[in-house]
């Protein structure tokens, strides 16, 4: 029996079209997570952080740098959380200068009190560094080498999903 799923061979914005549809300009609270393993027993939560400032590379770049995402961060390790998982955050580029630079970052936990201590009022932060994310573990890889890893990650998450 064929336990695979699909090759991913496109890519498919339709279901994110479909809801700006739906919400017809109105503000959404919701977003999407890129990826999601279950490997070893574990789940594992894949964001994959694109770098676009042209100061920064993906081994430069730091999602601490950007503290008004931190809601998207918080709801992306509750759910690691709840799911006795591990948030992984992926830095990368689709630059040709930068392309071969990949910065995995294992989050351990958020610094909540830090936000809190920064937050106005409204619950904004300011648009400065804020070292709120706290990691177990920051590898700087080529992009072989974190192909390798997500090689590896996929192929052990279809082995642990039919044990």
């Amino acid at each position: 029996m064929d336990r695979s799923s699909k090759v991913i061979s496109k890519t498919d914005e339709s279901s994110k079209k479909f809801i700006m549809k739906c919400l017809d300009g109105n503000v959404t609270h919701g977003f999407d997570i890129d990826s999601i393993y279950f490997s070893g027993n574990k789940w594992f939560v894949l964001e994959f952080l694109k770098c676009d400032s042209k100061y920064m590379s993906p081994h430069t770049s730091d999602p601490r740098r950007y503290p008004w995402n931190w809601k998207k961060f918080h709801s992306l390790y509750q759910i690691s959380k709840l799911l006795k998982g591990e948030l992984i955050l992926v830095n990368y580029s689709d630059r040709e200068k930068d392309s071969d630079q990949v910065k995995v970052m294992y989050v351990k936990e958020l610094d909540y009190k830090l936000l809190q201590s920064k937050m106005d009022s409204n619950g904004n932060v300011p648009r400065t560094y804020l070292d709120y994310i706290v990691f177990s573990k920051v590898d700087k890889i080529s992009f072989e080498e974190f192909q390798h890893f997500l090689v590896k990650l996929n192929f052990d998450a279809e082995i642990s999903t039919f044990k």
